[in-house]
């Protein structure tokens, strides 16, 4: 099984780095997963989420270095 890295952290689903970085990673093909994205997103729905929850980015360690020339192009 392939390691997962961390490639970025966000506070909120409405950044746009956030949107982008994810679109930029489906268009080089590079798989990724997010976690808590939807603890987020019920927060102002419900407002009873934690508001210490943050949005992680992870790729495959195979993507890591065209992931992180990705990431690095945003900002």
């Amino acid at each position: 099984m392939e390691k997962l890295i961390t490639l970025a952290v966000f506070d909120s689903i409405i950044d746009v780095k956030f949107n982008l970085l994810k679109d930029m990673l489906d268009q080089a093909g590079i798989s990724y997963i997010t976690n808590n994205v939807n603890a987020r997103t019920v927060k102002p729905l419900l407002c009873m989420a934690p508001t210490n929850i943050s949005i992680d980015i992870k790729v495959y360690e195979k993507d890591w270095k065209e992931a992180i020339q990705i990431l690095d192009s945003i900002e």
